[in-house]
């Protein structure tokens, strides 16, 4: 009986400690208003010779460290559902588009092509193919425009929240400064992340 009392409680403890972790990560998943994200913009003086990373399989993005202040990550922000988003300022108010990709350069996931009924998004097969935003967790959804005194801002929020398996796999946006029709080389930054859950900037 003293034997099985015991493990009863070494197993007791033990579910003590599995259950930790879980309570402990619920309560670091922040989400962001966008005026704490406003204000915490910083000086925005670029990098004049910025260094590369991962540019092992695909073309290289910005390092993290050294990514223009003038866009900001955040996993969740409370305006965009507590999805995550971007926020661009400055210069890049005039971009044409912003994605997320992943270590594969994917910025459709999940990649989801029902043959009957829809999928991700509820998109049908025909939507998924031609790439709509709804399609994937890896696009922008919505954008909200932001009126500030100290420089106004767009807030452009993706699929799902950073803290979502489905965005596990992010490393870097694709910021297309202009959308040149017909051509394959429109002016593109590539900026890398510090992760799906990190801010940045």
């Amino acid at each position: 009986m003293k034997l099985l009392s015991t493990l009863c409680m070494v197993a007791l403890a033990a579910l003590a400690i599995g259950s930790t972790p879980s309570a402990a990560q619920t309560t670091s998943q922040r989400v962001w208003t966008i005026a704490e994200i406003l204000a915490e913009r910083q000086d925005p003086v670029d990098i004049e010779n910025p260094r590369m990373c991962m540019g092992n399989r695909f073309k290289p993005c910005v390092c993290a460290p050294d990514v223009t202040k003038l866009i900001q990550y955040r996993p969740s922000i409370a305006q965009c559902g507590k999805k995550a988003g971007i926020v661009m300022s400055g210069r890049y108010l005039t971009a044409f588009s912003v994605v997320v990709r992943d270590r594969d350069n994917r910025d459709r996931w999940p990649i989801s092509f029902p043959t009957t009924g829809t999928g991700y998004g509820g998109c049908t097969l025909a939507q998924a193919k031609a790439g709509l935003g709804k399609c994937s967790a890896f696009k922008v959804q919505k954008i909200i425009k932001v009126k500030n005194e100290n420089g106004d801002a767009e807030v452009h929020c993706l699929g799902q929240s950073g803290y979502h398996p489905l965005m596990k796999g992010i490393s870097r946006m694709t910021v297309k400064l202009k959308d040149v029709p017909g051509s394959h080389a429109d002016p593109l930054e590539r900026l890398c992340l510090k992760g799906p859950t990190t801010p940045l900037n």
